[in-house]
């Protein structure tokens, strides 16, 4: 039963992966994050004038998101979960704070899709394997939806 909410959550996870990066590709999409790191790390960016700050985290919270769509999280357990999910929780915290109101409601809907993802992580031990699994795999479907809308948002202030 458990082998079986696996692969359901594997399945929801790489629906989910390719609708929170506008990239099709995962190999153009992990390069453009190395890229943005690279960028960032060497003090030398393509962002707008005045725009740094947000889409540096913007580019940040990306890479927690879809570190947290890939189906290979699965294989480090409760634990790698728990981490991957508040490490989602401190970038958007991040993007919050750069983008003081201007992305309100996106920052509030995925703020709430994660919540419901932390509270089905939290059930992860407890009652039925399969069920908290396909909560799971909803709530990370949920947060990967919502945060496609938040990157749609930020697109027009930081471009691609």
């Amino acid at each position: 039963m458990a082998g079986a909410a696996a692969v359901t959550l594997a399945v929801v996870l790489a629906g989910c992966s390719s609708g929170t990066s506008p990239s099709t590709s995962s190999s153009s999409s992990s390069a453009a994050s190395s890229s943005a790191a690279s960028s960032a790390a060497s003090g030398s960016t393509s962002y707008p004038a005045g725009k740094e700050e947000i889409c540096q985290a913007r580019d940040e919270l990306k890479t927690s998101v879809t570190a947290l769509t890939k189906p290979a999280l699965l294989l480090g357990g409760t634990d790698a979960i728990k981490a991957a999910v508040g490490q989602v929780q401190t970038d958007l915290s991040a993007v919050a704070a750069a983008g003081k109101q201007d992305y309100e409601p996106q920052v509030t809907a995925m703020q709430s899709s994660l919540d419901a993802l932390q509270t089905a992580v939290g059930n992860l031990g407890t009652g039925s394997v399969t069920q908290n699994m396909q909560a799971v795999g909803t709530a990370i479907a949920a947060t990967g939806t919502a945060a496609a809308d938040l990157f749609t948002q930020l697109k027009a202030a930081c471009g691609s």
